[in-house]
């Protein structure tokens, strides 16, 4: 069922990159060929969170990586809101509804047999604990071991001794499933790729002040969370490059979208159908900037890789003190130049969920409205339309004040 729905979203996307080339169809369909390359019992396949994983390790290996968070939520019954008719699976085994729908969506799919064979298991310490456990118990089901990529919350000489450590026991592990000695060579060739689509990307979040806001927010954010897989491929600048094209040609010919007021949105999009994006612009709000949408890493170095990809990991504004991520906010408020400022707030995101005070503190220093806008990435039981259009619309109105 899972393979099947990739080879659907592939056939469907080739005759209309085809027809006419477009950066988020060539990153769906480019997603989806990926996600079928992992059913190949030739091809091996590495389970890893691209976005909490420098994955540029990866492509210096003739490996296909799979995040099965991304592929589950693609599923046709995860993206239309019907994710529950997956989860009951899951939730009949014992896995109760305050686990992440994600997570329990995930176990869904294993006890189903619909998830590809993992060769290695890597998950990461921080964005989510309920994924590294979910990552565990797929592993386990096949017999494999799950490795955890441990990233401290500190960033010092030994925090980045001990992460490239780590990095280099993994390329060991990559080395042992392919049967390839590590080529510091092609690591350093993904390193010059990720620069490229890092710089690409840089103009990207550049374009996306011009006001009116010519993008789309949920492209962005679900490009910057599914295409994190494609850090180190040339695959990334490519589809950059096209966005950046768009965007230039909207700007000039003046066809963005009326906007009233700029909000910032954070942490991440619904992958469910939701009309959160329908009404706000229906009162003409743009979302300018998405948290995971930019650029928050250093440019990496190819003459010393893995200190270069320890690093990257280490600066993720997910890991450490939570005034870091907070004054990162703030900076991206001030420099999108927006009137308030939205957290999509989900049931098991516990540490998320308690960071929002400071968040919401910080921003009204500065005099920016924050809402706190409850709902759930894939479970439409934990979602109410009624309830959104409510909130949303005395933001709006308090907007107007502000």
């Amino acid at each position: 069922m899972m393979k099947s729905s990739f080879q659907k979203i592939e056939a469907f996307m080739e005759p209309r990159l085809a027809k006419k080339p477009r950066g988020f169809d060539l990153f769906t369909k480019e997603l989806a060929s990926s996600m079928v390359r992992a059913y190949d019992e030739d091809v091996k396949t590495v389970y890893v969170s691209g976005y909490a994983f420098p994955t540029e390790l990866l492509w210096a290996f003739d490996v296909t990586p799979f995040d099965f968070e991304i592929a589950c939520n693609n599923l046709p019954a995860a993206a239309s809101g019907n994710g529950s008719t997956l989860m009951i699976t899951s939730e009949k085994r014992g896995y109760s509804r305050d686990i992440c729908s994600f997570d329990r969506l995930i176990i869904a799919c294993m006890i189903q047999g619909m998830l590809p064979k993992g060769d290695l298991h890597i998950t990461s310490s921080y964005y989510c604990h309920g994924k590294a456990k979910a990552n565990e118990i797929v592993a386990n089901h096949e017999g494999k071991e799950s490795i955890l990529f441990d990233v401290p919350n500190e960033i010092s000489m030994s925090s980045i001794e001990y992460v490239t450590a780590q990095l280099k026991e993994i390329a060991s592990r990559l080395q042992s499933i392919t049967g390839e000695e590590l080529d510091i060579d092609k690591v350093r060739e993904a390193i010059r790729w990720s620069n490229k689509a890092r710089n690409s990307l840089q103009r990207i979040n550049e374009l996306m002040k011009s006001k009116p806001f010519p993008y789309n927010p949920v492209k962005a954010c679900l490009l910057a969370l599914g295409g994190a897989l494609f850090w180190g491929s040339p695959l990334r600048d490519d589809i950059h490059q096209l966005i950046i094209k768009e965007l230039e040609e909207r700007i000039h010919n003046g066809t963005a979208l009326p906007e009233k007021y700029r909000v910032l949105w954070y942490p991440w999009v619904p992958v469910q159908q939701t009309n959160i994006f329908v009404t706000l612009k229906e009162h003409s709000v743009s979302v300018p900037m998405v948290e995971a949408a930019r650029v928050w890493w250093s440019e990496l170095d190819e003459s010393d890789p893995f200190d270069s990809l320890a690093r990257k990991a280490l600066e993720n504004h997910h890991v450490g003190r939570a005034e870091k991520r907070v004054k990162a906010l703030v900076n991206l408020a001030e420099e999108y130049d927006v009137d308030g400022t939205i957290h999509f707030a989900t049931p098991a995101c516990h540490g998320e969920n308690i960071a929002f005070p400071l968040v919401r503190d910080a921003m009204k220093e500065r005099g920016l409205p924050a809402l706190n806008l409850e709902g759930d990435m894939t479970d439409e039981r934990n979602y109410s339309s009624e309830l959104t259009v409510s909130k949303l619309s005395s933001f709006i109105e308090i907007l107007g004040y502000s």
